[in-house]
């Protein structure tokens, strides 16, 4: 018994501590918090005007590079950008920016969250070149930002960047690289909350030859959909399209190419098993006899590739050009879409789509989308919100919009990520061992 006391006492002490760890950790809950980060919308060069489109006029929005950093409430759902970028608290709505230049081109994308990486494949730097990259720091520190460039001479020198807080810079396209005809682009902040957005704009001498705002693509990938190209004639010709691709690896990319239409899909001629160059901006004319009409390409490869599609437009009396990128499936998320009543093209190996259209009068109305391959909506005038409430899977889409100054494409994707953060949590235990 004298022996047996001791070993009682370690045991009763043992699951004493083993009870104590226990309830520890049973009474210690983590807390996340769920929030949308406001995204930026770009800036309004000179001679230019543009409008976003918000999904209330509660929507919070401010001014890049003021003082303040106080959201105040748009008052309206049609908000005219100015000459700085403007800030929006959308939540989980995405809004779309329509810039035009009045009688010369029109053109859209999203406003969107800053990024860690962005490609545009798009736009030129010769003679003809009225292009800009605008580039926004929306946070309070500086930002380093690793700029590469691809033309068709190749890779070329990489350039580095500094941006100030809060600030914002226009770099014109034809100081980037004199001269290329064919360009892509890689935006890579080191630090730094920043977004890039590319407009490209060509003019020879006083003639102007339109312009088109291009939008980030996705990253680098084996396989990319373009799912939302306009099919156009003018005087009973079909104009005409152009592939651009790059492959920014070390290695070639054995590429084919599938159009998807209402008729059908095919493979155009000469577009099966092509070999691109590694770091070479490549280029396919695509002379298709198709009706008006809206179609989409996917692209296989070998190798991660880039690509997007420059077509020249004629739409309400006015020639423009514009660029269809390619972009990723569509989820379930929330446009703002006053003042703009685009066309929606999807595509997927069976498109099935649940939506609710918001309208201007508050009432709502829900459709179902079906196709085979390939469908499109076009959004009525009236609307001022789509709500995307089921997306079959491996689905991609684009907006196609048309006005009396040109032709303007953008992707459906949310410009914001739900975000979660963990908040710190109070244990008693910590003030009382």
């Amino acid at each position: 018994m004298r022996f047996k006391r001791p070993i009682v006492i370690a045991a009763i002490i043992s699951a004493t501590l083993i009870l104590g760890n226990v309830n520890q950790g049973s009474v210690t809950n983590s807390a996340f918090s769920e929030s949308y980060p406001p995204v930026v919308c770009p800036a309004t060069p000179s001679g230019e005007t543009s409008a976003i489109s918000v999904p209330s006029t509660q929507t919070g929005s401010r001014i890049l590079g003021k003082n303040s950093n106080v959201f105040k409430p748009t008052r309206t759902l049609r908000l005219q950008q100015g000459s700085s970028p403007t800030i929006l608290d959308t939540k989980n709505f995405t809004s779309p920016v329509w810039q035009i230049k009045r009688g010369v081109w029109a053109g859209a994308t999203i406003c969107s969250a800053p990024s860690s990486s962005q490609w545009f494949v798009g736009g030129n730097a010769d003679v003809t070149s009225k292009g800009k990259l605008i580039l926004i720091n929306s946070g309070l520190s500086e930002a380093i930002i690793d700029l590469r460039m691809w033309s068709e001479s190749g890779v070329r020198p990489a350039r580095v960047i500094t941006l100030k807080a809060n600030s914002s810079l226009v770099q014109n396209l034809g100081a980037l690289d004199p001269g290329s005809k064919k360009i892509a682009l890689h935006v890579a902040p080191r630090s730094g909350r920043v977004n890039a957005f590319l407009i490209d704009e060509r003019g020879r001498g006083l003639r102007a030859l339109g312009g088109d705002v291009v939008n980030a693509t996705i990253e680098p990938s084996q396989e990319i959909v373009i799912p939302a190209i306009p099919q156009m004639n003018r005087s009973g010709s079909a104009l005409g399209h152009t592939l651009r691709l790059l492959a920014p690896g070390d290695l070639p990319a054995q590429i084919s190419v599938e159009l998807i239409s209402a008729k059908g899909s095919f493979t155009p001629v000469g577009l099966n098993d092509r070999t691109i160059q590694p770091g070479i901006v490549t280029e396919f004319d695509l002379d298709l006899q198709l009706p008006p009409s809206t179609f989409a390409l996917k692209i296989s490869s070998d190798r991660p590739i880039l690509g997007s599609v420059y077509s020249s437009t004629f739409a309400e009396g006015k020639s423009d050009f514009l660029w269809s990128t390619a972009t990723s499936p569509i989820t379930e998320y929330s446009l703002a879409v006053s003042g703009l009543a685009p066309v929606l093209s999807f595509v997927g190996e069976r498109v099935s789509i649940s939506l609710t259209v918001r309208y201007t009068n508050k009432k709502e109305k829900n459709f179902e989308i079906k196709g085979e391959e390939i469908a499109t909506f076009r959004v009525p005038a009236n609307a001022r919100a789509v709500i995307f409430n089921k997306v079959s899977a491996n689905t991609y889409g684009g907006a196609l919009v048309s006005t009396q100054s040109g032709y303007g494409f953008f992707p459906l994707i949310p410009g914001s990520q739900l975000t979660r953060a963990l908040l710190p949590s109070q244990n008693i235990r910590v003030l009382n061992p």
